[in-house]
Parts: structure tokens; C-alpha cells; sequence
């Protein structure tokens, strides 16, 4: 990670102007609007983390007001939350959606444990966990709107599964899950679950009510067809891993199938969906567009 990344939340105050950013500072207590064009946000959940600046990367179309859909996107393993950001931009100004990519960074969030993970295993407080700063961080910048829509790549990915297990009632309306390394198993069982939590929900902090709600729930798996490399940099080779498949392509298809199965076994009406995207490997540039076009294409 380059020290840019790893200062921005002190030095976002101070590039902001000479950058041509807005940088408005936002209070647990105090709800905002979203500045046009691109902004960084400084939040402290004083609900969860209120320690912990998140700096928040955003885009608003000159074009949107409260009445445009508001998406959420979360970085990978770089957490690059600003790079992220700029995927989305060409997308928002021609389908008309406010972009917000929160940045966890390695100081404030720790490694996988932390982001992919949620954090989970750190405390048995709710609110403190990375997942609640997404509904934390939306009460705030709501301005009147009832959910959102959120996307996630690689290690965002693996983040935004996992957030609809240990989310009880969150507001996404639709998630995307693109290009994961590896994914939690909303199997909670023990005597059906191969592995234990990380790789399903035995064992862990969320259970059956949490996977069945997960499963009715609006989720895109979303994979590059050429995501197969099994040698690729940060993809976990542990037992439980490999056993979902030797590349991203393969895990994110038996995700999918092992979690229909699930769904039947138990009367959930599934509504995942699984996405292919032909000629993308591991690209979170190309996968943002693929995910823009999935999501928006129909709106004028």
C-alpha cells in the first residue's frame, strides 16, 4: 500500500482544495448531503468505532438529488476506496446514482480478519463490527432514502457476503459479490457444514435465521470468466478454501450451487443470482462496469 493510502485520513484535509474535492466533515449526530461531484467524507461512528476515522470517497452527479440511488462500493485487498470510487464515475453520470466507497484502512481495520471478515471474531458487540459501519455510515447520508445498493470486489466481495449474514435488517436492496477469493457457507450445521466458520456459519456468530433471511435476500455473485488463476497473489490456499475450487471462478460457482442446494433443503425461496462476465479476469475496473450495467442498464 503506498503512504498516500496509508495517511489519507490525515492528509485528506489537506489535498482536498489543491485536488478540487469537497471534503465536508461528518458527525455521528449530524445527517448530510452528499457534495456534487467528487468528495471525500471524514465519519466517526460513534456508534461503533468512534476512534476510528472512516474516510469516505464519493461521486454526485450535478444531475442528482435525495431521489437518485445511492450505491455503496467496497474496495479489495488495496484498499484503494478513491480508485474505486473513479470506477463507478462514467456509470453514475450516465445512469444517475450517487457513489460512496468507504476505505478501510490497514491501520484503523487490521487485515482480513478485520475487513473480509468483519471483525467478528475481535468482539460479540454488534456495532463494532466493519459490517455496521455500512448502516451506521447510511443513516447518516440517507437524506431520506429507505435502502441502497451496495457492491463489493475481491475482498470486498468476500465483505459483502458475510454482511448479509451478521446484518440483521439491513437496507441493501440489492448486493453484489464480485470476483471473491473465497466465501462463507450459509450453513450452519455442524453435522452439514464440511468446515467450520470461516468458511460456513457453524460455529459462528450468525445462524439459521441469519442464513435463511440471507438467502431471500437480493444477492449477485458476479465472477470473470477469466478469473482462474490458482497460483493468483492473496488467494487462500487453506483446507476450507480449496475445497470450494483452485481458482475464483470455480469457488464462486460452488458458492452458488452449494447455497441453491441449501436453499431447496431447507424451503428458502432463493433469490441469488450468478453472473458470468466473458473475457474479465481480476479486474476491478472492468468488474465495477460489468456490475454498473447489471444493476442500472434499464434506467434512463
Amino acid at each position: 500500500m503506498s503512504a498516500r493510502l496509508r495517511s489519507l485520513p490525515r492528509l485528506a484535509r489537506a489535498f482536498a482544495s489543491a485536488a478540487g474535492i469537497a471534503l465536508i466533515p461528518l458527525s455521528a449526530s449530524a445527517a448530510i448531503t452528499i457534495p456534487e461531484g467528487k468528495g471525500v467524507i471524514t465519519f466517526r461512528d460513534a456508534r461503533g468505532h468512534a476512534d476510528r476515522e472512516l474516510t469516505v470517497h464519493t461521486y454526485r452527479p450535478a444531475r442528482c438529488d435525495a431521489r437518485c440511488p445511492l450505491q455503496f462500493v467496497l474496495h479489495g485487498v488495496s484498499r484503494n476506496a478513491d480508485g474505486y470510487r473513479d470506477y463507478w464515475v462514467e456509470a453514475a453520470e450516465r445512469h444517475g446514482f450517487v457513489v460512496v466507497s468507504p476505505l478501510f484502512t490497514r491501520e484503523a481495520w487490521g487485515g482480513a480478519a478485520a475487513y473480509n471478515r468483519g471483525g467478528v471474531d475481535a468482539t460479540d458487540e454488534r456495532s463494532r463490527w466493519a459490517f455496521a459501519a455500512i448502516e451506521h455510515l447510511f443513516d447518516e447520508i440517507a437524506d431520506g432514502r429507505k435502502d441502497y445498493r451496495l457492491f463489493g470486489h475481491s475482498a470486498g466481495g468476500q465483505f459483502v457476503h458475510r454482511f448479509l449474514y451478521f446484518v440483521p435488517n439491513n437496507r441493501a436492496s440489492v448486493a453484489v459479490a464480485a470476483n471473491a477469493g473465497w466465501y462463507t457457507i450459509p450453513e450452519w450445521r455442524k453435522g452439514k457444514a464440511a468446515f467450520p466458520w470461516p468458511h460456513s456459519l457453524a460455529q459462528a456468530k450468525a445462524g439459521e435465521k441469519d442464513a435463511r433471511r440471507a438467502l431471500g435476500q437480493r444477492l449477485v455473485v458476479m465472477l470473470g470468466d477469466a478469473d482462474t488463476d490458482p497460483n493468483a497473489q492473496d488467494l487462500d490456499r487453506s483446507p476450507g478454501s480449496l475445497a470450494q475450487g483452485a481458482n475464483r471462478l470455480e469457488r464462486g460457482r460452488y458458492f452458488h450451487r452449494v447455497s441453491s442446494a441449501l436453499a431447496r433443503d431447507i424451503g428458502v425461496d432463493f433469490r441469488w443470482e450468478l453472473v458470468i462476465v466473458p473475457g474479465v479476469a481480476h479486474s476491478g475496473r472492468l468488474m465495477s462496469a460489468a456490475a454498473a450495467e447489471h444493476l442500472y442498464g434499464a434506467v434512463k
